[in-house]
């Protein structure tokens, strides 16, 4: 598939499926993180959750990962997250693992959702961190990342500090916000992911407000999105031209068919985002050359029946010509809300190379 823009084209590879939920009666939502720990080393999570309790959308279950040598070409066998084992056979809590962060020193950063065992994720407990120095072989205890209760919606690795973004809100009644204390708040660590400290509260507008994404542009400005359930054709964006410490005023971006759970990251100077559409029915896709003027998007996939799927996430890497390329890793219904997990390339191809 190739979407023409202005001056470039997104190039898609077909889907191919990454975990077959279907053929073993499971499900699988929330958790999406991958890590690039090191040159063409890869770690991918993902969730292996029960597809009886809420018709497969749920958070029971645990959380599994798999390896990849050669960035992302093929893939090990599964391995079990142990944490997410010890928290389901305990009963108070299950694990997602939406997002995590390799540093320059191999260290894999795990930042760890802690949902609620009998509901369908939430109310949240306060995230964890779980860390390994061994590319995914052993795994540190976990330790509590901050004292707020809410979901962490995005983590990124820059300039040798981790960065990580949650809505503190612990979703009791819901997982938008709807009073003055839920804060899109931005956490930092500077050791590896062993401490973090608050770094600052983002100045977007918190009513209605739920999910978020963030990323450093080649500029080095800090960009923080948000989901607007008031008006689902519209994100919330504030940047920081000095790495949080200072905001410019907030704005919103014209999302045409929505973008509810964003995931957005740059690729060879072109801003990605893509999320599911507001009436639930398609994977969107919009581009950007600054972060704030996003085209009129488009379905990638798309269902005939809505259904509360297409979570995903993103991660640049290197193919073995030198060229970067995007894994986009998102849930697909099989079944209603019970779903597999399918992979997919990105790659911008520009005017000279579409001639």
């Amino acid at each position: 598939m190739k979407i023409l823009r202005d001056g470039f084209s997104v190039a898609l590879s077909e889907p191919t499926l990454y975990v077959d939920n279907q053929s073993r009666g499971r499900s699988g939502h929330m958790t999406h993180a991958m890590v690039e720990y090191a040159p063409g080393r890869v770690i991918d999570f993902n969730a292996n959750s029960s597809a009886k309790i809420h018709c497969g959308h749920s958070t029971f279950g645990y959380v599994e990962y798999r390896l990849s040598e050669d960035g992302g070409e093929t893939f090990s066998e599964i391995h079990t997250f142990p944490y997410s084992m010890e928290a389901l056979l305990d009963g108070e809590h299950v694990i997602s693992v939406e997002k995590a962060v390799g540093t320059d020193s191999g260290a894999i950063v795990a930042i760890c959702l802690r949902n609620d065992a009998h509901a369908l994720c939430q109310p949240w407990d306060t995230p964890m961190v779980v860390i390994s120095r061994d590319g995914g072989k052993s795994w540190s205890e976990p330790r509590e990342m901050c004292s707020y209760k809410g979901r962490v919606y995005d983590a990124c690795y820059h300039d040798g500090v981790i960065y990580a973004l949650e809505f503190c809100n612990d979703g009791t009644g819901d997982f938008c916000g709807w009073n003055e204390e839920h804060l899109y708040r931005i956490f930092e660590s500077r050791d590896d992911g062993e401490s973090f400290r608050e770094l600052c509260v983002v100045p977007i507008p918190t009513e209605l407000r739920g999910y978020g994404a963030m990323l450093f542009d080649g500029k080095g400005n800090l960009h923080v999105y948000a989901y607007n359930r008031g008006d689902e054709s519209k994100i919330d964006h504030a940047v920081s031209p000095d790495k949080g410490k200072t905001w410019g005023k907030a704005t919103q971006c014209q999302v045409k068919g929505g973008l509810r759970n964003p995931q957005i990251n740059l690729i060879d100077g072109v801003f990605v985002a893509h999320g599911r559409s507001m009436e639930l029915k398609r994977f969107m896709l919009y581009t950007s050359r600054d972060g704030e003027n996003w085209d009129e998007g488009s379905a990638v996939r798309s269902l005939s029946y809505p259904c509360a799927c297409y979570y995903s996430n993103n991660l640049v890497l290197t193919d073995r010509d030198g060229k970067n390329r995007m894994l986009i890793q998102f849930s697909e219904s099989y079944d209603r809300e019970r779903v597999n997990v399918m992979h997919m390339w990105l790659s911008i191809e520009s005017e000279e190379e579409n001639a």
